[in-house]
């Protein structure tokens, strides 16, 4: 009997009948000490659509990694409707809540969480890398279950309390990208999308939710992830080279307008500050309003995603400057009470305006002109549906690299003869 009859990575599917599926491989969870959280299809369903819930209470306090929860209607509470095919919730012995997602053997996703179940299983805050941790792995039929602890994508609602907290977010998200870096891990899909928060809220009452969250945020016991690695590459020294690049192509626009080397048509580019630029969107988009009130967060950003892409900050780099932040940012100016959110693009926001002088000067090294208006017109190209401009540069740049090799070897050539004559 063929336990999975469908390509996980197919998109093209009916989500009742991957739920259908999920539900019929519970007793095979069973005996390895998972429950499956109960499936509630929508023909039973007083929702508009099918979902999951758990099947009993978590029982009060658990240790990390596994996280903060509270309810007002446990365990209904945590129900879930959302779901791609390869994720769902269970409950391992002892109550605790995890997600599972099914992961094809022999992919690239599979290598990358076998490394991780080795080195992102801390057993505190501390040595937490902030990468999502896989706490087990279980083999069937050429594929593999991977077992996390369930974590929520709510990371930033409700919001921060204090502008230090907000910081606090994005050292995290820093540490995830050093981390995977250091390993020669190339996310590829650095998005809010992929973020989660080690807590699972679910109250009526919103106040209720926003009085736990502060609580939880105010002591410390929050922990931001990045996690979703089914576009991750590990780019081994052997087959990549020290310093790998790799072809454009291999990166869409994603959700947000994407770094420079996408917009601009680069034939290649360098993997790990791609990611960089990536989280650095994401970083202007949620907190470039706070500028204000964190001026140093101009400088980070700007080295971030300047699109001369060798004056752009590592990982590691940004890392650091972000702990400078926090040495400088008191943690008693308030947040903002809702999502601050960039209409703009990253590239058009100034975020020096209205900075005092001598913090220009000071960090004047670090502020970035690379979007002159040639550059702005090149992307505003690109953005036109109905010019092919993406591919006319992309094109350009490749006749470019062409000529330019064969102009350089001429040009040594001809330095040879008139060196002999």
């Amino acid at each position: 009997m063929v336990l999975i009859p469908f390509d996980p990575a197919d998109v093209q599917f009916q989500e009742e009948d991957r739920w259908e599926w999920w539900d019929s491989m519970r007793d095979w969870f069973a005996e390895r000490g998972y429950t499956l959280y109960d499936y509630i299809p929508k023909s039973e369903s007083k929702k508009p659509n099918s979902y999951w819930r758990p099947s009993r209470s978590c029982p009060g306090p658990v240790d990390f990694p596994y996280p903060h929860m509270a309810s007002d209607d446990d365990p209904a509470g945590f129900r879930n409707n959302y779901g791609n095919g390869r994720v769902v919730f269970a409950q391992d012995d002892t109550g605790r809540h995890l997600a599972i997602k099914l992961v094809k053997g022999g992919s690239e996703e599979i290598k990358i969480l076998k490394f991780l179940k080795d080195e992102t299983c801390p057993s505190s805050l501390h040595s937490f890398p902030c990468v999502l941790p896989v706490l087990d792995l279980l083999s069937c039929e050429n594929h593999w279950f991977a077992i996390m602890p369930r974590w929520s994508s709510f990371t930033f609602s409700p919001w921060f309390p204090t502008l230090y907290h907000a910081v606090l977010h994005m050292r995290c998200l820093l540490q995830a990208l050093t981390f995977l870096h250091y390993h020669r891990i190339f996310h590829r899909d650095v998005a809010h999308r992929n973020i989660l928060v080690n807590m699972l809220l679910a109250f009526r009452d919103p106040r209720s939710m926003y009085r736990k969250h502060f609580e939880l945020e105010e002591q410390g016991k929050l922990r931001y992830a990045l996690f979703d690695f089914d576009r991750a590459i590990m780019l081994d020294e052997e087959t990549y080279g020290q310093n790998p690049r790799l072809p454009i192509h291999i990166v869409d626009r994603g959700f947000y307008v994407p770094p420079a080397e996408r917009l601009l048509g680069h034939r290649d580019f360098d993997p790990f500050k791609y990611d960089v630029a990536c989280l650095g969107i994401y970083f202007d988009r949620v907190f470039g309003d706070y500028i204000p009130d964190a001026p140093l967060l101009a400088p980070l950003l700007d080295s971030m995603l300047t699109a001369n892409v060798e004056k752009r900050f590592s990982a590691a780099q940004a890392l650091a400057f972000t702990e400078y932040i926090l040495e400088n940012t008191s943690p008693s100016i308030p947040s903002y009470k809702q999502l601050p959110v960039w209409r703009g693009r990253y590239y058009e926001r100034d975020r020096w305006k209205g900075l005092p002088d001598d913090f220009i000067s000071t960090w004047v090294s670090h502020r970035d002109d690379s979007f002159s208006p040639t550059i702005k017109f090149q992307i505003w190209l690109v953005s036109v549906p109905w010019v092919p401009a993406w591919h006319a540069l992309y094109g350009c740049r490749y006749i470019y690299g062409i000529f330019s090799g064969i102009f350089y070897r001429i040009r040594c050539t001809f330095r040879n003869v008139l060196s002999k004559i």
